[in-house]
């Protein structure tokens, strides 16, 4: 589970440091630095998954299987200065074994709790990586430290926790991607322990294979769609494979037909919901909701149905485990089904074992979480589990504030605007009101 997050230079965030939760949710005006927050996280993962495995940074370029695009090293750094080194650092927690060999040979066994990763990039000619640095926290034995970096003529120097000095620059290599240790980590100390590149990568892999992104557009229905023989794996970034993945599961278990399906009766906007063939060599589906007696096609009922329909399918099919990134899943749903959501989220967060990482403007989703805090029913909805940030744009750069929420479901730390200025409008709305009382008043009065 991802437990930091930190940005240096990163687009609208000169500095960032937070704590993740199971539950984290970003609010706040547009161009805020929220969604950076998430395209860090995406970055990440689309450059693990480049096809290039030397690629120091994937910026992406629109595909539908890109995770996001961000241009180029301009557009990414802070200020757009080419003078700027970008940073990101991660923390996560982990299980993982790790093996180190004693004098005798000997294997001994230990495992992870934890791991920090801390990249830092620069450009010249071109992006290279300034520094690349892991800490992996172990039970029952010292912490773990390797880090390299460049040096000022451009050659790389290595320490670590597990070598008694540094190596010499002429022994050292760059790392081959951002997160892809240089062979020359692999050497043993004077005590013969020693800690492989191979498994710090493995763990940053595993880390990022776990992101699953959804877009906040996602794809408009169809009234019929054809049977591909697709048996999507996971749900693309702009959710166009969802549908793939419900016929997929209508032509076999059923298990993901079934869920989505308890997912919409959830948030109450449609009373049943269904994937049926249409011929007789089942090759062509129609998607249904059945609101109150009507069944219909998706394309005939509220489009908010089909809107939500990509976000159920990714919480109900992204395996256990996974962190969930979503932006704006309230998007088309009216107050009462937003409120409705923040419960769905709940529930796939503690029975799922998701970790979901959400931005957003709804204040009923806010509120309902708030609720749940307070009525202290759902062992799983406590602060603790539940974090909230706001974002702010600013001429230094953007900012952050936690939003404190304690066990009563109070927020203490109520930031300004941070759901529009609903209280302002409604005192400027009351004394127009008297205003205008009082100007027809006197206008009665004198005979106007």
């Amino acid at each position: 589970m991802l437990r930091r997050i930190g940005l240096q230079n990163f687009k609208c965030w000169r500095e960032l440091d937070i704590e993740i939760a199971p539950i984290t949710l970003f609010f706040g005006a547009n161009s805020s630095g929220k969604t950076a927050i998430l395209e860090s996280l995406r970055m990440l993962k689309q450059t693990e998954r480049s096809f290039d495995p030397g690629q120091h940074i994937n910026f992406g370029g629109g595909e539908v299987w890109d995770y996001v695009n961000l241009g180029s090293y301009h557009d990414l750094a802070f200020g757009h200065s080419a003078d700027t080194k970008v940073g990101i650092n991660l923390t996560w927690t982990t299980e993982s074994e790790i093996y180190f060999f004693s004098n005798d040979r000997e294997v001994e066994e230990h495992r992870y709790s934890s791991i920090a990763y801390d990249v830092v990039w620069g450009i010249d000619q071109h992006i290279y990586v300034d520094k690349l640095r892991y800490d992996a926290e172990l039970v029952d034995r010292q912490d773990e430290w390797v880090e390299v970096w460049r040096g000022i003529n451009g050659k790389y120097l290595l320490a670590s926790s597990f070598a008694s000095d540094e190596a010499e620059p002429e022994n050292v290599t760059s790392p081959q991607s951002c997160f892809l240790l240089p062979h020359t980590v692999i050497y043993e100390s004077k005590n013969c322990f020693h800690i492989t590149s191979l498994r710090l990568n493995e763990e940053f892999s595993n880390m990022t294979s776990k992101f699953h992104y959804l877009r906040p557009m996602r794809p408009n229905p169809k009234r019929y769609y054809p049977w591909t023989g697709v048996r999507p794996d996971i749900i693309a970034p702009d959710g166009s494979n969802a549908i793939d993945a419900l016929i997929a599961s209508a032509r076999s278990d059923e298990h993901l037909a079934n869920q989505v399906a308890l997912g919409l009766g959830r948030l109450e906007i449609v009373d049943a919901f269904g994937v049926h063939t249409i011929d007789e060599n089942k090759r062509l589906y129609e998607i249904t909701a059945t609101i109150g007696e009507v069944e219909s096609s998706l394309t005939d009922v509220g489009f908010g149905v089909a809107q939500i329909l990509p976000v159920i399918a990714m919480l109900m099919h992204a395996p256990n485990g996974s962190i969930v990134l979503l932006e704006q899943p309230e998007l088309h749903l009216h107050p009462s089904a937003q409120a409705n959501l923040a419960d769905l989220l709940l529930f796939v967060a503690e029975r799922r074992n998701l970790q979901l990482i959400v931005e957003s403007h709804s204040e009923h989703i806010v509120r309902r979480l708030q609720r749940r805090i307070a009525e202290a029913k759902f062992k799983f909805a406590t602060p603790e589990n539940i974090k909230m940030y706001y974002c702010q744009p600013g001429d230094g750069g953007s900012t952050i504030e936690q939003v404190d929420v304690d066990r009563f479901g109070q927020i203490s730390n109520w930031p300004e605007r941070f759901m529009g200025d609903i209280s302002g409008d409604l005192h400027t709305m009351l004394k127009a009101a008297l205003e205008r009382r009082s100007q027809e008043l006197e206008s009665v009065g004198s005979g106007g």
